[in-house]
Order: structure tokens, then sequence, then C-alpha cells
């Protein structure tokens, strides 16, 4: 089954076009090993193009592992970035509480 998703990671109304866009062609029941299996991360001005081959037995082990650390990275980062978010809040809160009079 084929999957092709695009997301845009911005707002539209802030006219900052990030995007992520992912592309897995259908192997036709494990058939067919030249499909197109690639992701696509873009801010403004710059993209990436990730490329996941899967036309022998060596690549599609290490692309699959390739794709599970790039997971567990930005789930890494996602976590760290909540935590200094939560911890920039919570100085925030602070600070602006000991400023009143």
């Amino acid at each position: 089954m084929a999957y092709r998703k695009r997301l845009f990671l911005n707002p539209i109304k802030d006219g900052a076009p990030a995007f992520i866009q992912a592309v897995a062609d259908d192997s036709d029941n494990g058939t067919y090993l030249l499909g197109n299996y690639v992701l696509i991360i873009a801010d403004c001005n710059r993209r990436v193009t990730l490329d996941f081959s899967l036309s022998n037995q060596y690549l599609r082990k290490r692309h699959l592992a390739k794709a599970n650390r790039l997971v567990q990275v930005l789930t890494d980062f996602r976590d760290a970035l909540a935590k200094e978010v939560t911890l920039i809040e919570k100085n925030r809160n602070r600070s602006t509480r000991s400023t009143r009079p």
C-alpha cells in the first residue's frame, strides 16, 4: 500500500512554508524493489531530502535503521524542547511576579 503525506509545519498565516513530505511506494506485495521511498523536510529557505532505497537486503536493513534513528532523535528533541519551554515559562512567570508593585 502506497503512502503519501505532506504536512505544513507552520500555520499558513505565518507565511513560513515549512513542511514535511513522505513518499513510500507500493511494492506490489513485495515484488517491486525499486519504489520511491523519500522523506523531505523543508523550512522557508532550505530543503533536505532523505532517500530510503529498499532495492537489496543490506539497504533495507540499513534504511529501516536510519528511519528508526531519525524518529528517536526527533522524539528526544521534542522532549528536550518541551522541557525548556516549561523552564522558560516558569522563569518568566516568576520574574513577572517579582517585578509587580
